[in-house]
Formats: C-alpha cells, sequence, structure tokens
C-alpha cells in the first residue's frame, strides 16, 4: 500500500509541474491570434517528432502563434501532393527524399532541420556471415521501395568504400519488407537492412531478440549522412507563409531547448502523447530504448549547408537513382532555403 500511494503521490507532483509550466508558458503570448497549421508526419508518432510534442504538450506552439495539428499518415504519401491539395501545409521528410524529388522536378522546399541521428544499415553480427562492409557484397536488402536502386545503391558505396570494387550490383538480392527492418531479419527473408535509424532500430531490434543488433553508418562509409529530418513545404505555400514558418522554427527550437534541460519533463509529455501505458511489455521497453537513444539528436541549428545538398545530389546520379540531366541542373536553391532557420 505504501509503495502505491507513492507511486500516486509521485503521478500527481509530475501533473502539477506540467499544469503550473503549461500556465507559464500559455500566458506569456495570449494576445497572438492563433495561425491554423496542418503539419504531415513522414511515419508514425515516435521520439524523432519529440519538439512537436514538446511544442504542442507544452503550450509553445500557442506562445507563438500557432495551432498545429499533427497528422499521421494513414499510408505512404506524396506530401507535396497533399499541400497543392490544401490538406496540409507543412510535411516532414529526409534530405535523400527532398534531392530525389526535386531532381524529378517536384515542387519542394526544404526549410528547416530538427533532427540528425546516426544510421544505415542493419546487421546481426552473431550469425557470423557479415563482420565488414565489404562482407555484404551478394546480401539479401530489405529495403522500402524495393526493388528499386536505392538498397543496392547504398550498400555497394559502403562495400566499395571498404575496399572491395568488383561487386556487381545485380548480385544483390531485393526484398521489400517496408520499415519492418528488424522484421525482415529475424524472419530471414534478409541478409540487412537499409534506411534505417540508429536510434530507432538498433533499440527494436534487441527487444526482440536479434542477438547482436549492429549497424554500418552511412557517414562512416561514403554515403552522404541522410538520417535527418526535415520540415517541407511548396515553393508557392513558402512564400504565403514565410512569417507563421518562421514561428514554427522558433517555437520548435524553443522546445529542443526544453528537451534538452529538462528531459523528465519531455518525457511525461511523450508517454502521455502516446498512451505508452496501454503498450504490451515489449513495446513499452522499446518506447523508453527509443526515447532514451534519441533525446541527444535534435539540433539547436536548423539550418543545412548548400555543400551537403551538392554532395548528395551528386551521389545520387553517381549511382543512377536520379537522371543525371535532370539532378545537375537543379540547384540547391531550388529546394532547399536557410531563410526561416536562422
Amino acid at each position: 500500500m505504501l509503495g502505491l500511494n507513492t507511486k500516486v503521490l509521485a503521478l500527481c507532483s509530475s501533473l502539477l509541474i506540467i499544469n503550473v509550466a503549461l500556465a507559464q508558458v500559455c500566458s506569456e503570448e495570449d494576445n497572438l491570434p492563433l495561425q491554423r497549421l496542418r503539419l504531415g508526419l513522414e511515419w508514425f508518432v515516435n521520439p524523432d517528432h519529440l519538439p512537436l510534442i514538446v511544442a504542442q504538450r507544452h503550450g509553445i506552439f500557442r506562445a507563438f502563434g500557432l495551432d498545429v495539428e499533427l497528422v499521421e499518415p494513414a499510408d505512404h504519401w506524396e506530401a507535396e501532393e497533399e499541400i497543392l491539395a490544401g490538406r496540409l501545409d507543412v510535411a516532414v521528410t529526409e534530405p535523400l527524399h527532398l534531392a530525389q524529388d526535386a531532381a524529378k522536378d517536384k515542387p519542394v522546399l526544404g526549410f528547416s532541420r530538427f533532427l540528425h541521428t546516426d544510421g544505415g544499415v542493419l546487421y546481426d553480427a552473431a550469425n557470423g556471415s557479415i563482420k565488414r562492409p565489404a562482407d555484404m557484397c551478394g546480401k539479401t536488402i530489405s529495403y522500402p521501395g524495393s526493388p528499386g536502386p536505392g538498397g543496392p545503391a547504398i550498400v555497394n558505396t559502403m562495400v566499395r568504400a571498404d575496399g572491395k570494387a568488383d561487386c556487381d550490383l545485380s548480385s544483390y538480392g531485393r526484398y521489400n519488407g517496408g520499415f519492418y527492418h528488424t522484421d525482415a531479419l529475424l524472419s530471414g527473408k534478409a541478409d540487412v537492412a537499409t534506411l534505417v535509424f540508429w536510434n530507432f532500430e538498433i533499440p527494436e531490434a534487441k527487444a526482440k531478440g536479434m542477438k547482436e543488433a549492429s549497424f554500418f553508418s552511412l557517414k562512416e562509409w561514403g554515403v552522404p549522412d541522410f538520417c535527418q529530418l526535415v520540415l517541407m513545404t511548396t515553393p508557392k505555400r513558402f512564400e504565403e507563409m514565410k512569417p507563421v514558418l518562421r514561428r514554427l522554427v522558433l517555437a520548435m527550437r524553443r522546445a529542443t531547448g526544453l528537451i534538452h534541460q529538462q528531459p523528465d519533463l519531455a518525457r511525461q509529455y511523450y508517454h502521455l502523447h502516446v498512451d505508452s501505458g496501454k503498450a504490451d511489455a515489449t513495446q513499452q521497453t522499446i518506447t523508453e530504448a527509443t526515447f532514451n537513444a534519441t533525446l541527444p539528436a535534435f539540433p539547436n541549428d536548423n539550418s543545412m549547408a548548400t555543400d551537403y545538398y551538392e554532395r548528395l545530389m551528386h551521389w545520387l546520379i553517381e549511382t543512377q537513382q536520379v537522371d543525371a540531366e535532370a539532378g545537375s541542373q537543379v540547384p540547391v536553391s531550388k529546394y532547399w532555403t536557410n531563410e526561416v532557420s536562422w
């Protein structure tokens, strides 16, 4: 009974802290008229989205005059089409997809980076067949978009960076396990999986029983580091909403500061948002582990360098993932701006 009472008191104290924090923030700029924003996520809600969740739960969006609705995709969507149709104002994407879309002449414009983690290619070191990137030559790769060129392009770049220059792209097996990377390996349908984020897939793989979950990092083996999340919209919508989008960036920046300075409060907001208490024991373990791994991944600097995107596009052309002529002719300024991310 004493233990139960202690837990109840702790919960009440936590709720009191949250309510006081909300009251302080909401009173800051109550006179601002609220601007509604529909913001589309790239995947189901997870710790990668913590600045958005904290800004919403802590009243930071409201303090900046924003009423932000976070929209989860029911399935894969083309974010720019949702924005053009008026169903979204802003969407989350990755630099990789932003550059690929720009090479296809889609109306996309990225304007703020809010997550930068590590990631690359997942494998189980316990089976002994893969010890270094060169060992992946000829293995079966699980990746979203299979049998397209993306998975082999990533893996073969790593293989070549490890000194094996004679691995034929046609030697790779291709399996479309979607974003269920861990399941693809545990089921034996693939040897490796790519487009993984370290902070999510490694804790998940360990919790699901992978004996020695390991990964080769993009940044260490010749692949441009695109394990990042950015905000994007269309060029037209950006011009129409520029002052509002600046407020969005600043609100998320304030939330990022709170995450780093008060991680326990951020954790409480996250658990409330996803209602984590209803999950089974395995999922609760995954949730806690991914949350802890993600905490350091939110940068204070939301800008990105032109040189980065030029290198990324060069790699996409080199690995024949985009049309060479189209990719080489599109300037970075057409699909990325730091105008509101300073």
